[in-house]
């Protein structure tokens, strides 16, 4: 009897432990799922997306009673109440700061404040805070603490008593400490005190399951003494009366049926209670968070900018659509490789640019990918943890390079425009006295005859005269590039204008063994002026003509570029210099012995009338013009 009264002694301390457990368990929950929806919102806090009618919303879907949001000084900023007429709470300010300090004062960034009474009236709440983002005040969070106070009640070690109790065989359970009773079954009006009996406080000593037959209400029972200890802290001590005539009978039922019991409903409520917790908590973590996820994809997604986001230690995290396009990269598993790793990704500059762990902007870069020059405007941000620890790097990088050929073309257009203006103001002045002096030529020539040396005089005169027309046909080139350009604008197939161009060129090519192609896009039209736009062709191929030896090459390309008509004439001579290039667009520049220097001025002037360009790339194994046109 002794040993089966000590089991039964065991399952009820540790029916009640685990009903202790049990509240203590689910207390724990409801503050992580409260914590968790605190992150959550202190996340879209930090993006500045909230608002009244936000919060009200994630409050109804989180079952949360109240959510505020505290500055620096403790004062409440935001909060999902919504007002009520009449209502006691006051509309002013709110403020916190001495609940808050904690957190406030940077002391910790989480806190858990626990079971409270309401402000304003008698309800209880259960509330968590935790720190905003960048120490800018708290997040405080509370639920209702109704349901969660009867289901302890139900699932407590008062609850347990009363089961276990109810048990035939079983007189009376009581729970009871130094000043009295804790809990007792339901027909227990008083008990002996602890102090005024030995056997209890023997029993209390020696920390043992102690039994001893006594009276109870005039009945001989059989009474079960334990202390019981909860994390080393002592709660009381049970006394289990049991009745003698039936404990024999049925204490091995009792036994198996008490122990089934306690661990089921501990099991259950702890499996439940977790369950509904856990799966409201993560269902709602999930849906905002991946709604936010798929904002920030799709606005990545289609970003014309490059966005790279790489770790401290190099490690890709982020590597967007503009970003592959813009460096030709075609892994599709770059996320999670260091930038040593990529051997086909010409990106190894960008630990270059974030060496000197500092933010900027507008940096400008150049580069070659894949034979092509990038000009790239690059901005690098770090980025910070909370506790204000480098932890990655974003590189935001625009590709600027059709922007500085523009802005060189505008600067040579500029250029060409102020000395086309000096040369024809140039040409108006000299030109009557040019004039005058060929008149003079004239009659020298015909009025006057001198005795000595005639013929060297007749030869002079003309040479003055040569020299005068020659003088005159240079001022009307003046002139003539000087004036504006007209444009006949008209819709052209370019197929067709290329092989008029081809048979031009022909003969020059077959003369000079040089292999002469022109290809391009089929069915293409544009529209443009198609005499100057010849003129400006004519003008490249021929200098590409020039630049080859006998056995080079000329080829001539076209296709649809962006809503423009691209032009690539390309040629596998000794290529221009640098200098050069720079110079080569200039009116009256020429490296030929019989060249004028007008020609690509000429051409640059009408492309740029199109509003097109023309660009120059060019090595010691040939030279490509590429001019460009909008095909409407």
């Amino acid at each position: 009897l002794s040993e089966q009264a000590a089991s039964l002694s065991e399952i009820v301390t540790n029916s009640s432990i685990n009903a202790l457990n049990s509240s203590l368990e689910i207390e724990d929950l409801i503050t992580e799922r409260l914590f968790n929806n605190a992150r959550m919102i202190r996340r879209l806090d930090s993006l500045g997306v909230l608002t009244v009618i936000k919060l009200i919303n994630i409050g109804k879907e989180n079952d949360l009673f109240r959510i505020n949001i505290f500055d620096k000084r403790g004062n409440r900023i935001l909060s999902n109440r919504i007002p009520e007429k009449g209502h006691i709470h006051p509309e002013g300010i709110v403020n916190r700061f001495n609940e808050l300090e904690p957190i406030l004062s940077g002391e910790t960034n989480e806190l858990i404040i626990g079971l409270k009474t309401a402000s304003f009236s008698k309800e209880k709440r259960y509330a968590v805070a935790i720190s905003r983002a960048f120490n800018r005040g708290a997040i405080v969070l509370n639920l209702d603490a109704k349901e969660f106070l009867e289901f302890r009640k139900k699932i407590g070690i008062g609850k347990t008593v009363q089961d276990i109790s109810d048990n035939p065989g079983i007189e009376y359970i009581v729970l009871q400490d130094s000043l009295g009773i804790l809990a007792a079954s339901s027909s227990i009006k008083e008990m002996s005190s602890i102090s005024s009996d030995k056997f209890l406080l023997t029993a209390l000593l020696s920390n043992l399951t102690s039994t001893r037959v006594t009276d109870f209400d005039e009945t001989e029972v059989y009474e079960v003494v334990k202390s019981l200890y909860f994390n080393d802290e002592f709660i009381g001590i049970f006394r289990i009366g049991l009745t003698l005539d039936e404990v024999r009978s049925v204490e091995s039922r009792m036994v198996q049926r008490l122990v089934i019991i306690s661990i089921i409903l501990a099991a259950i409520s702890i499996i439940v209670l977790s369950i509904i917790f856990t799966n409201q908590s993560l269902k709602s973590v999930s849906t905002e968070f991946d709604q936010f996820k798929s904002f920030t994809d799709s606005i990545l997604k289609n970003m014309k900018e490059a966005v790279v986001i790489i770790k401290k230690d190099s490690t890709i995290t982020l590597f967007n659509e503009s970003a592959k396009e813009l460096f030709e990269f075609k892994q599709t598993d770059i996320i999670g490789r260091k930038l040593s790793e990529l051997k086909d990704c010409n990106i190894s500059f960008i630990l270059d640019v974030i060496s000197e762990q500092a933010s900027f902007r507008n940096v400008e870069k150049t580069l070659s990918v894949n034979g092509k020059e990038l000009v790239l405007s690059i901005g690098v941000t770090p980025n910070y943890n909370l506790n204000r620890q480098l932890e990655s790097y974003t590189i935001v990088m625009t590709d600027i390079t059709e922007a500085k050929k523009m802005e060189e073309q505008t600067k040579r257009n500029e250029k060409l425009l102020a000395m086309g203006e000096l040369a024809s103001g140039v040409a108006h002045e000299i030109r009557n006295p040019i004039n005058s002096i060929g008149m003079i030529a004239q009659r020298l020539n015909k009025e006057f005859r001198p005795y000595e040396e005639q013929e060297e005089y007749s030869s002079i005169t003309e040479l003055l005269k040569t020299e005068v027309n020659r003088i005159n046909k240079i001022i009307t080139q003046f002139l003539q590039y000087a004036k504006p350009i007209e444009l006949q604008k008209s819709e052209v197939e370019v197929d067709k204008f290329f092989s008029e161009i081809y048979q031009l060129f022909k003969d020059q090519a077959e003369e000079k063994s040089i292999l002469f192609e022109v290809e391009g896009e089929k069915d293409l039209t544009a529209n443009f002026d198609p005499e100057l736009c010849k003129q400006t062709m004519m003008n490249i191929i021929q200098n590409a003509f020039d630049a080859v030896d006998a056995n080079g090459k000329v080829q001539v390309t076209y296709k649809s570029e962006n809503d423009k008509l691209a032009i690539l004439v390309k040629d596998n001579g000794h290529g221009i210099s640098p200098g050069d290039q720079k110079k080569i667009f200039d009116l009256y520049y020429t490296t030929k012995k019989e060249g004028n220097g007008l020609g690509l001025s000429i051409s640059q002037k009408i492309i740029s009338q199109h509003n097109g360009l023309i660009d120059i790339t060019s090595d010691e194994k040939g030279t490509i013009f590429k001019t460009t046109i909008p095909v409407s």
